[in-house]
């Protein structure tokens, strides 16, 4: 658990560093390092999504995933939430909140956030979080640039959503195999392409409502037990 505090504090003090640094530099300079960076970001979600092994189960679980996620639109609460932090920081401004919104899902889907605590929940092995807490230090300071300090709040969600994945990887070791983790991780991986595409304004696709997805495989798998 000391990881995933660790990873949570590493975006507070990235976003910190950020928010000083933007207000050395002009909107161009922050335009062209969000550019690459999302570019960057769809590059890694598209070496991730590739590595699943079960291309159907992958459509499966986000055509499903997404059914259920519109049906209570998560998007709609996510937005919610962020707006409330939001404005404790830079007011009520939706284009900040929007962008938030967007680098907690950068900082919770991807395949780093799911392997990470459950590494370190079944190995003990923080490796991979403290990587991550590296990279994500460095994005949020990216992203605070342009979104303000507001991008602390994902260090919080980050830290909430990976405690979520460890203590379940504690409770349901034996259903977690190499091949339901990865699943999930490549399901994670093809979420930040599509999120990619809205940080480039290439489409707009409503993110969180495709959250319940990362579930399939492993319902996928509790179902294999007993047929």
């Amino acid at each position: 658990m000391i990881y995933n505090i660790l990873n949570g504090g590493g975006i507070v003090l990235g976003a910190l560093i950020g928010r000083i640094a933007g207000h050395k530099m002009s909107d161009e300079q922050i335009d062209s390092i969000l550019v690459i960076a999302n570019l960057s970001l769809l590059v890694i979600g598209i070496q991730g999504a590739i590595q699943t092994e079960n291309s159907m189960l992958m459509m499966l679980s986000l055509v499903l995933g997404g059914i259920a996620g519109t049906a209570i639109d998560i998007e709609d609460k996510f937005y919610k939430l962020g707006e409330l932090l939001q404005s404790n920081f830079k007011g009520s401004d939706p284009r900040y909140t929007k962008g938030v919104v967007q680098v907690m899902m950068i900082h919770a889907i991807g395949s780093m956030a799911i392997i990470g605590p459950v590494n370190a929940a079944l190995k003990n092995d923080g490796s991979l979080l403290i990587l991550k807490t590296v990279l994500d230090l460095i994005s949020s300071m990216i992203f605070s640039t342009s979104f303000g300090f507001g991008v602390a709040i994902s260090g919080i969600t980050t830290f909430t959503y990976q405690s979520f994945f460890f203590l379940i990887a504690r409770f349901i070791s034996p259903v977690l195999t190499p091949e339901v983790i990865n699943e999930i991780s490549a399901i994670g991986s093809l979420l930040i392409v599509a999120l990619s595409f809205n940080l480039l304004k290439m489409k707009e696709i409503k993110i969180s409502n495709y959250l319940p997805a990362i579930l399939g495989p492993i319902v996928y798998h509790f179902i294999r037990m007993f047929i």
